[in-house]
């Protein structure tokens, strides 16, 4: 096989999706009907791209230089050097730890003198790659179903299945089958020139040293100092910036918008809410007049069973389909932005997981992490459709998965860092990085709270500095205190009276909660499944889950998904029940699309 010509740096290009393969078949299984190009041959595997389409606009990708071989970085670097190469290619060469690359990347090199290809994930995995193998033939690439296409026996993995019930997400690193695994964060694996694996290693491990010489006001200053580095480094071009009614787009927003901030990045604002009179939308519009930022309020309508395999195309089925709202703006970011900035993972950070430093033996911390992911709902769908088949009941397996993880994170002294760890390796991993595929539809997100000099300072901060957002809430009372003055959401409060929440404002907050109460029994509707499976939502989501010959009643029998669904319909809010539905509407469209 011809040798990966090395040549210049070339300008930026973007492609839909990547597949090394060693076996000899055109892929064929594509995120879109577009036909995939071999880009490069080296031994016997190929490296095919899959060019951008409408609805999905893929990975910003560099093919670098690289003696005696070539380099594709798919994805961005980010921070001080990130558009230069010999960074990148000492690492392929050895003379550099992935561990100093910082961005939203995935790195395939194919090495000439030592005859093997080498693929690198990010510190915390944020481009997904799956892998699969059939013999001495394995493929390796960013679309799930490509990869499992012609390798897999689709032989279901139930106790993964089981996982995502019960989570959300996948755990570990299983998928929907047994023999297709996802790359975890900080991997690095070689394959040689025929296909077979010579290695697979993790190169970067957590770490939790805070700095008690630091007093608080001297971090509250480093985080500032740190995010406002992070911020400038967001590029030129049009940036599109989500804002809620929480802090972490705020926070943002505060970083981006200050007057000593330079660049020339063309900003632009928006928010989403369900229905006109959107509390979220309302708190994002007073947050964007505060800092003259350009705002397009959206309202989300209807849209999920028109959208439904375009969603499922993003997300890959890894998520519940209705979680991913991004795909009201899709459209709005392909037309208007180059990079949408996502603060997503700030919450995690700037937070504690509610445990203290004497929280008792590993057992209670398990247990608490456990807790920490469970989700209301989940017992349907596993008494229903995992349960009979597993061979031994699901709770313990799920405890087992949750405790090999949390085991691999011992050397973090501090129990609630230790559950932080664990949430970022397995919640961040599976479930939110899943859900910002959706972005890339219209542009590919830049991720702040994923850059490495923000995540190597979080670990050098005591637990207690950030403990009920205390850090955060500093920062922008210190930063900017118009944007402290707006209501949280959360609280229904500014920041300079939510210190109070639990003193004075107690009648106010009693009154409030009456309020939800009624709203509650209301038409208002406070979560994305509640409009999809509105009105004609509620028909077509029967439609959907009965329809006759649907992959799902080889699983589960059609009268028990008419009892669920009119046991939902009886009582939406009951019992987790959206969250039973969402589930089992997302686990059938990717039977039909994949099973």
């Amino acid at each position: 096989m011809t040798n990966p010509t090395p040549r210049q740096p070339a300008a930026t290009a973007a492609w839909g999706d990547a597949l090394l393969a060693f076996d000899t078949e055109r892929p064929g299984a594509g995120r879109h009907a577009g036909e995939w190009v071999a880009e490069a041959r080296g031994g016997c595997g190929t490296l095919w791209r899959q060019d951008i389409a409408e609805g999905w606009r893929g990975f910003p990708v560099r093919r670098l230089p690289m003696p005696g071989g070539a380099l594709w970085l798919i994805g961005d670097l980010y921070g001080a050097g990130s558009d230069r190469a010999d960074g990148v290619s000492a690492v392929a060469a050895g003379r550099r730890s992935a561990a100093e690359l910082n961005g939203h990347f995935l790195l395939f090199a194919w090495n000439e003198a030592e005859r093997q290809w080498h693929v690198w994930t990010d510190r915390f995995g944020t481009v997904h790659a799956y892998v699969a193998s059939k013999g001495e033939h394995p493929r390796l690439g960013t679309f799930f179903p490509a990869v499992a296409a012609g390798l897999s026996r689709r032989e279901l993995d139930w106790e993964g299945i089981a996982g995502f019930f019960s989570f959300g997400f996948f755990p570990q690193d299983r998928t929907f089958f047994r023999d297709v695994r996802i790359l975890r964060p900080a991997s690095h694996v070689v394959f040689d020139e025929t296909g077979k694996r010579v290695s697979a290693e993790r190169y970067w491990r957590w770490r939790h040293s805070p700095d008690e010489r630091r007093s608080y006001r001297d971090t509250v200053e480093e985080f500032g100092r740190i995010l406002h580095d992070v911020i400038d480094d967001a590029g030129s071009g049009r940036l599109a910036v989500p804002i809620s009614g929480g802090l972490d787009s705020r926070t943002t927003v505060a970083a981006l918008t200050r007057p000593d901030r330079p660049g020339d990045a063309t900003l632009w604002s928006y928010s989403y809410g369900y229905g006109p009179h959107s509390e979220e939308t309302r708190i994002a519009q007073r947050i964007a007049a505060e800092r003259s930022l350009p705002f397009r309020p959206l309202t989300v309508e209807p849209y999920l069973f028109d959208a439904l395999p375009r969603v499922l195309s993003c997300v890959e089925g890894f998520q519940d389909a209705t979680q991913a709202r991004q795909a009201v703006v899709t459209d709005l970011l392909a037309a208007g932005a180059d990079r949408v900035l996502a603060a997503h993972w700030g919450d995690v950070w700037l937070n504690d997981m509610g445990l203290s430093a004497t929280s008792g033996p590993r057992e209670s911390v398990a247990a608490h992490a456990a807790a920490k992911i469970a989700k209301r709902g989940r017992d349907w769908l596993l008494r229903h459709v995992a349960a009979p088949r597993l061979s031994e009941p699901a709770a313990p397996v799920l405890e087992q998965m949750v405790a090999a993880e949390l085991s691999t994170l011992d050397d973090i002294a501090d129990p609630d860092f230790r559950v932080k760890a664990f949430k970022t390796e397995q919640w961040s991993f599976r479930w939110t990085l899943a859900s910002l595929r959706m972005y890339q539809a219209g542009a590919y997100p830049r991720l702040p709270f994923y850059d490495t000099r923000l995540t190597d300072f979080f670990a050098t901060v005591p637990t207690s500095f950030v403990a009920g957002r205390r850090l955060q809430i500093d920062y922008l009372k210190r930063f900017a205190p118009d944007l402290a003055r707006i209501t949280w959401q959360a609280f229904g409060t500014n920041l300079y009276w939510q210190r109070h929440f639990d003193t004075w404002l107690l009648p106010w907050r009693a009154a409030r909660k009456m309020a939800r109460a009624l709203r509650r029994n209301g038409a208002v509707a406070q979560r994305n499944w509640e409009v999809q499976f509105s009105g004609d939502g509620a028909a077509r989501l029967r439609a959907t889950l009965l329809a006759r010959g649907s992959r799902l009643h080889e699983l589960v029998s059609p009268a028990e998904i008419q009892s669920l669904l009119d046991t939902f319909e009886a009582a939406p809010l009951e019992e987790g029940g959206g969250y039973t539905v969402s589930m089992l509407l997302t686990f059938s469209a990717w039977l039909e699309a994949h099973g």
